[in-house]
Formats: C-alpha cells, sequence, structure tokens
C-alpha cells in the first residue's frame, strides 16, 4: 500500500474512532460507575524524591500509568518508550531486542547516557556502566517516570541526558488476590504469569513468577526470558514502614553484534548464545509525621553474564541513601546524602585487568519555595565524588508559574555529568584511558495548560551544551589502514529542539493522546532522531476496548554496516489493540504490531528489517 495512502487510512481511522466518540457520547448509556479510559497522571518522585504533581514541576516530566502500560499491549519497558516525547530506542528487532536508548539525542551505544533507577535507585551493569534495556519486563511495573534532560542534582552521575525511573507494582491492600495470563503469538511467542498479593493487620505483600519466550522473525531473533518478583510492605509502629523489594530476570539471546559484524564483513554468522542474570534487592525504611518524612534505603544489583564465545563476567552494585524532607517557609526542604560502590570480575578471556571497583559518595538537596504570588521557585545541589576522579558540583534552578487561564509557564537550567565506564578506560580494544567525564548544561523554557478530565498540553523548548562527549573515532578501511577505531572526548556540542504534546479524555468512553518531538542534532548526529510523532486514541464500545497507536520517524542518523554515518529512511508503524471481558474475573485481549506490514529498519547496520505484521492473544484471570 503505498505510504500516502496509508497515512490517510491511519488518520482517517484515528478520526473516526475520535469522532465516534464524541457524537455517540450523549447516546451511549454509560456504565455506573465506570472508570475513564486514561487514568489521570499520579505524583511522581523522580525528580525530587518526594510526590509532586507533574504539571507543577519546572522540567519536561512523562508519566506513564499501569492502566496506560495494560493498553498498550507492551511486552518490554522498550515497546513503551518509544512513543514518549523526546525518547527515541534504536532497536535491531522485536521482543527483547530493544537496543540503545537515548533522551533529547542523549543515550549513547551501549546506552551509557541515560540513567534507570528501580524504585529510585540506579540500575546498570557495574563494569560495563550501561543499562541493559531487554532486562526490563513490565510484569512487575506499576509506572515509569521519564526525567528529559540531564537530572544531575537528583540521579548524579549518569543521568547525563536524562533518568526513567520505574516504580515496580506495590502489595495489594485487599486481604488475598491472585491472578493468571498467558500470552501467545506469532512467531511461536508465549508467554505465562502467575501472581498473588493479600495482607492483613501491619503486614502486606505481592509476589509473581513469569516466563516471555520468542523464536523471532528471522535464524537469531530467539529470547527466552524468566523472571520473578516479590514485594512486602511492614508497618513496624512509631510511623515507620519497611518495603523489602527483590526481583531476578534471566534471559537468552543470541549476540547481535555479530549477526551485524558479519553482514558487514560479507559472512555467514555464528550462532554466539548470550545468558544474562539480573538481580535487584532494596530495603528501605521510612518515618512520616506531619509534613516530615526521613528514609533509609539500602540496596545491590547483582549481574552474571556468560557468552558462547567464552566471555563471562559478574557485577555489581552497591548502595546506602538517607534522606529528609521538610516543610520551609511554605514550601519543601528535601537533603541528603548517598554513597555507592560499583564493579565486578571478568573471569574469560583474561583481560590486562579483569577485577574492577569504583566508590562514589555524594550529598545533595532541592529547595521548592514560593517567592511571591503563585510563583514557584525550585533550586538544587548534588556534590558528588567519583573515585579517581574530581569532585563536581551539580546544580539546577527552575520556577514555575500560572499565567491565567489555565497555561502556565515554566523554565529550568540543569547540569549532567558522567564519569567514563571501565569498558571505555580499560576494555575490548577501543578503550582510552585518557578519557575525561562528559557533561553538559540544559536550558528550558515552557508553557502547560490543564485540561478537562485530568488532560494536560505542553510545549518545552530546550537547547542543550556538551562538552567532551565520548564516541567511537573513525574506522580504518583499506585504502587507508591504521590502527583499531578507538574511543574518543568530543571537544562541544550542541542540540537544540522542542517537543509539544496533549493528552486528553474526550469522554469517559474516549481518550487521545499526541506528541511530536523536534530536535536540531548540530555536528554530532549519531543515534539522534530529528522529527518523532506519536499518536494515540483508546475507544471504549460496549464491552469492548479499542486503542490505535502510530509511530511516525523521520531524520534518523546512525551507522551503516561500513561504519558510515547514513540517514535511515523514515518509517510509520500503527498498532491496534482490542480487549473485552468474557466472564468476572476474565478478560480477553488481541494486540496487532505493524498492521500494515511495512517494511523498515531503525538500525541501518543490521542486515534483518524489523519484524512485520504480528499478533499477539492475551488471556486475564484473576480472583
Amino acid at each position: 500500500m503505498p505510504k500516502g495512502r496509508t497515512a490517510v487510512l491511519v488518520m482517517g481511522l484515528l478520526a473516526a474512532i475520535c469522532g465516534g466518540g464524541a457524537a455517540g457520547a450523549g447516546a451511549e448509556q454509560q456504565e455506573q460507575g465506570e472508570p475513564p479510559v486514561f487514568e489521570a497522571e499520579p505524583m511522581v518522585v523522580v525528580a525530587t524524591g518526594e510526590p509532586e504533581e507533574p504539571g507543577t514541576l519546572p522540567t519536561s516530566i512523562s508519566v506513564i500509568t499501569r492502566t496506560e502500560i495494560e493498553r498498550s499491549g507492551s511486552l518490554n519497558l522498550m515497546d513503551l518508550l518509544v512513543r514518549e516525547p523526546g525518547v527515541w530506542v534504536s532497536r535491531q528487532g522485536g521482543l527483547g531486542f530493544g537496543g540503545a536508548v537515548s533522551i533529547r539525542g542523549f543515550g549513547g551505544s551501549p546506552p551509557t547516557q541515560v540513567s534507570v533507577l528501580v524504585d529510585g535507585h540506579p540500575s546498570q551493569m557495574g563494569i560495563m556502566g550501561h543499562i541493559l534495556p531487554s532486562s526490563y519486563l513490565l510484569d512487575n511495573v506499576e509506572r515509569v517516570e521519564i526525567m528529559r534532560g540531564p537530572g544531575g542534582a537528583r540521579c548524579g552521575n549518569m543521568a547525563l541526558g536524562g533518568a526513567i525511573n520505574i516504580v515496580t507494582r506495590a502489595p495489594a491492600d485487599e486481604k488475598k488476590a491472585a491472578g493468571t495470563v498467558a500470552t501467545a503469538g506469532t512467531y511461536d511467542t508465549f508467554g505465562r504469569q502467575a501472581w498473588v498479593a493479600g495482607g492483613g493487620g501491619m503486614t502486606r505483600y505481592r509476589g509473581q513468577w513469569g516466563r516471555l519466550a520468542t523464536d523471532g522473525d528471522h535464524p537469531f531473533a530467539r529470547y527466552r526470558a524468566d523472571n520473578w518478583a516479590l514485594a512486602v510492605n511492614q508497618e513496624l509502629g512509631g510511623n515507620w514502614e519497611a518495603a523489602v523489594r527483590a526481583q531476578q530476570v534471566v534471559y537468552k539471546t543470541f549476540d547481535q553484534r555479530e549477526v551485524a559484524n558479519a553482514y558487514a564483513e560479507s559472512r555467514d554468522p555464528r550462532y554466539i548464545e548470550q545468558e544474562f542474570d539480573r538481580q535487584d534487592y532494596d530495603l528501605e525504611f521510612t518515618r512520616q509525621r506531619g509534613e516530615r518524612t526521613v528514609g533509609l534505603k539500602v540496596y545491590r544489583t547483582d549481574g552474571e553474564h556468560e557468552f558462547e564465545d567464552g566471555f563471562h563476567s559478574q557485577d555489581y552494585g552497591d548502595g546506602v541513601m538517607v534522606w529528609e524532607r521538610r516543610p520551609l517557609a511554605g514550601g519543601a526542604l528535601r537533603w541528603g546524602a548517598d554513597w555507592g560502590e560499583y564493579g565486578g570480575d571478568i573471569f574469560s578471556p583474561p583481560p590486562l585487568r579483569n577485577r574492577f571497583s569504583r566508590q562514589e559518595t555524594a550529598a545533595h538537596f532541592t529547595i521548592d519555595t514560593p517567592a511571591g504570588g503563585a510563583t514557584k521557585l525550585s533550586a538544587g545541589m548534588r556534590y558528588t565524588k567519583p573515585e579517581d576522579f574530581d569532585g563536581e558540583w551539580l546544580p539546577q534552578i527552575g520556577a514555575f508559574r500560572p499565567i491565567g487561564r489555565g497555561w502556565s509557564a515554566f523554565g529550568s537550567v540543569r547540569r549532567g555529568y558522567r564519569v567514563p565506564s571501565f569498558r571505555e578506560l580499560f576494555l575490548f580494544g577501543i578503550n582510552n584511558p585518557e578519557l575525561v567525564p562528559e557533561e553538559v548544561w540544559q536550558y528550558e523554557l515552557g508553557v502547560r495548560r490543564a485540561l478537562k478530565g485530568g488532560g494536560q498540553a505542553e510545549l518545552a523548548l530546550f537547547r542543550i551544551d556538551a562538552a567532551n562527549l565520548i564516541l567511537e573515532g573513525p574506522r580504518p578501511t583499506d585504502a587507508a589502514p591504521g590502527p583499531p577505531k578507538q574511543l574518543m572526548n568530543v571537544a562541544e556540542a550542541r542540540r537544540e529542539g522542542f517537543e509539544i504534546g496533549v493528552r486528553q479524555p474526550l469522554d469517559p468512553r474516549t481518550a487521545v493522546y499526541a506528541n511530536f518531538s523536534y530536535l536540531d542534532p548540530g555536528d554530532v548526529k549519531l543515534q539522534t532522531v530529528g522529527r518523532k510523532l506519536a499518536v494515540g486514541v483508546d475507544r471504549r464500545v460496549g464491552k469492548w476496548t479499542l486503542s490505535g497507536d502510530l509511530l511516525h520517524v523521520a531524520r534518523l542518523y546512525d551507522l551503516d554496516q561500513t561504519n558510515t554515518l547514513v540517514e535511515v529512511p523514515s518509517f510509520t508503524v500503527v498498532n491496534l489493540k482490542a480487549a473485552r471481558p468474557l466472564a468476572p474475573g476474565l478478560r480477553a485481549g488481541i494486540v496487532v504490531e505493524n498492521l500494515f506490514d511495512r517494511d523498515y529498519r531503525a538500525d541501518p547496520a543490521y542486515p534483518y528489517p524489523m519484524p512485520g505484521r504480528t499478533f499477539r492473544f492475551q488471556l486475564e484471570t484473576d480472583w
């Protein structure tokens, strides 16, 4: 089908659903107590460490609720993030092959410039210094909070381009509940999950187990994952509460770098199986008395990675976080201190150095205070001292002010900072022990408007000045032989852009969202997206809930198989989902991804295109 006809058909479909919702709202009989299709956005914690309404923050925050996770039909966090403004995920395939994540053009490959937090603590590979996108399944996720732009003052080292906070599902309030989920789809995709939750008196709990697998759309796309999670909340008396979180994901894939390299070298790729074992443990104590909250968190992350080509490593991350939040001059003061250590061991093949560790200490504060009239000022500072590097001050300052008729203005200045990982300094032949930390300054201005029914419209303009970005140097060619490519610091880079978006329930049965991201990457275009449009609509028709999403991507730059920077052809992808209850406690759904079977690539160095049209069926029970 020609692209023009596809776009017209899609937009006509969305308009018809939206139009049907507007025209039929008065004609349809709404069920008593029927909830809206979208939840109103909840309060967030990633920006301040304590609950805040997103619409009153002086920075750009996206929140993805549990309701939206379920309506999307996504199984992996990467499938969910790509529709958010300013966020891009470079994909090499379907389920289990989420690649480099970037926010406003900063991410890296592997993705070292975006910090992922799990319940507020950092989660990344201790040796490699980057996140593992394929390990973030959605079974145990309550909501996702995305800070667009550097988050040094709040999140510290690593949050150069932004931060993604994964909030796990909390124990249930009811005495006892349980359920199962079964999934089956194209390419021998299957999944099963069981969970149980309950509580009584001062104790509440939730536990779950799941398995997810697919053979994928080509011979090297197999993915297998097993996961479990446990959450326990315990009231201790004296206004104290303890919360324990533990989870593990073990997954197997084939090495996609080998597939891409074989394609570039005109040879048949080898089947190199990789196994990743990622574990996360979190113990938190909090006490709340009136408007004052104190907290203590102890966490640990563990990872083991065994590859069929002989590579074997273990890594870890340990940390302690303490904080207090209290009222101050009509606003609030939050202060705290963090200590962390991360590193690991490489057992094979034996490099020149096989054991790594680095400690980092930090102290930080954030002040939110009224500044005359309805203006709200926010200022924060973090001092961080990574081992073997100089200490750094990471400031942020911002302001928020209502300007009438439901509109408000906001602005901020923030600094981001990241020290090189052990991989970048010491490993794999492309390392450079002379690398220095990356840093950015972001300047942002925007306006928001609260809409009826809990919706919101927002426009944000930003400029980011970067120094010392770490990139690979040019690869030698046959015509110009030389040493292997090496990581190097780029002197300066600048990125500018804007994001505009709206989320709006039209009536209790219909809701829409749309956002457009524009980015001028300047001279450093690698893994940046210049234009991205995401549009979605939900419509409840009788017992059916119908959801449609459209994603259009243009001016995507990445390296092809010859290591040449190219502009990837633009593409448009449409996904649909339909779900309905079959009986009390029994629900069914169907997801169609890439509805129009478009042939497109998100990684020009990879020999296989993204999957064509796929179907997935789901059956969910609870009691």
